[in-house]
């Protein structure tokens, strides 16, 4: 009877100490699972986060955070809410951002990633509330403001002062939110994507502040994310690194048509140049050496050497959506070009080069000429076997 007994007892402890290993194994396997931005960073991994901002008045935009682990470094990519494309589900062609559904962006996430040719890791959804919150726990946001603001917009008193200003979480839901018609298309992304770059900057300055117990708690709960608990953590404690002044700024480049009675906004080349240009992004983020403002910036002339209309405005838009300056656009000495040229205008070759393989022109060459304005750095002329896109052999 004792030797049943002991014999019972020593199957129960072997039974629950084989419990016990599994249930170690298994919490320890999910506790891996909920960090994959953890395993992202360790593997030295780039990411891209989808960052969704609504309102009251039903504004909505769009931002993809692109970030490289291993340089630090990062670029925002604006996307308008009104770009057309077709939904699926709704058999039609629309709007993307009839797909947001608030708190649940997984359909909208997978449009997106269609425009843009990567994969989209994490998404954050933010209202206007949760702005105004996460701003207000985060001690404000420093931002430049050119100009002056004091404008009536939705019934509301938008005043925002000039300057280096730091601003809290109800001046920022301002400085997001308002329209102004003698606003430039261009300042107004800039002015967006300025609150995004912000907002990152100032989680990585108050990441000790974040991490602690209560505040980490208070930015769970306003931030609605695919990120799990630990995938946030990493993410707060990773922005400590990111150099914020260094973020490269992309938007969608396009034109709008009517459709449906409604203003859609098309990207240029059916899409491709904004997947061609969100590829060049990554790898330039990736680049371990550091860029001198002064490689970033390339200021260009471009002269259409055909009778063919709108080809340099073409040229233009393609080289724009890669950081490219546009100095002039206009006609060539001649309209008989049958090769596009590049032209390297300060006796740096490389630059013009990278231009030239853009658009896969093959004919580079190093011209000084003080006749040609000092700002420029390079011209191009656009010759017959340039269709729009490239130039072809």
């Amino acid at each position: 009877m004792k030797i049943k007994k002991k014999r019972d007892k020593s199957i129960f402890l072997l039974g629950l100490i084989i419990i016990i290993l599994v249930a170690t194994i298994v919490f320890g396997y999910f506790q891996l699972r909920t960090d994959p931005l953890a395993e992202k960073l360790k593997q030295g991994a780039d990411y891209a986060i989808l960052f969704a901002i609504s309102g009251d008045q039903n504004y909505r935009f769009f931002e993809i955070f692109l970030y490289h682990p291993d340089t630090h470094k990062g670029a925002v990519v604006f996307i308008p809410g009104n770009v057309g494309a077709i939904i699926e589900s709704l058999k039609r062609v629309d709007r993307v951002d009839v797909l947001y559904k608030a708190g649940n962006l997984e359909e909208f996430k997978r449009k997106v990633e269609e425009l843009i040719g990567i994969e989209i890791d994490f998404t954050v959804d933010l209202n206007e509330n949760g702005v105004r919150d996460l701003v207000d726990l985060l001690g404000g946001l420093e931002l430049f403001i050119p100009n002056p603001v004091d404008l009536i917009f939705n019934n509301r008193h938008i005043l925002l002062p000039s300057g280096s200003v730091v601003l809290d979480g109800d001046k920022i839901v301002d400085f997001i939110a308002y329209e102004d018609s003698l606003e430039s298309e261009i300042d107004l992304v800039a002015r967006k994507q300025k609150f995004l770059q912000a907002l990152l900057k100032k989680i990585g300055e108050r990441e000790a502040f974040l991490l602690k117990p209560v505040p980490f708690k208070t930015l769970k709960s306003i931030f609605v994310t695919s990120l799990s608990a630990r995938s946030l953590n990493s993410f707060v404690a990773e922005m400590k690194n990111f150099v914020a002044e260094r973020l490269i700024f992309q938007r969608v480049l396009g034109s709008t048509r009517t459709v449906d009675e409604q203003v859609l906004f098309f990207p240029h080349f059916e899409g491709d140049l904004l997947k061609e240009t969100v590829k060049q992004t990554q790898e330039t983020i990736a680049k371990l050496e550091s860029i001198s403002e002064e490689e970033m910036t390339i200021t260009m002339e471009i002269l259409n050497g055909t009778e063919t209309n709108g080809l340099a405005r073409r040229a233009a838009n393609v080289f724009q959506s890669f950081g490219y300056d546009i100095a002039v656009i206009s006609n060539a000495d001649s309209n008989d070009y049958l090769k596009t040229v590049v032209i390297d205008r300060k006796g740096k070759l490389e630059g013009a080069q990278k231009a030239a393989d853009l658009i896969k022109c093959s004919r580079v060459y190093s011209r000084l000429d003080e006749s040609v304005d000092p700002t420029i750095d390079v011209t191009l002329i656009i010759g017959k076997d340039f269709d729009g896109r490239v130039c072809k052999e």
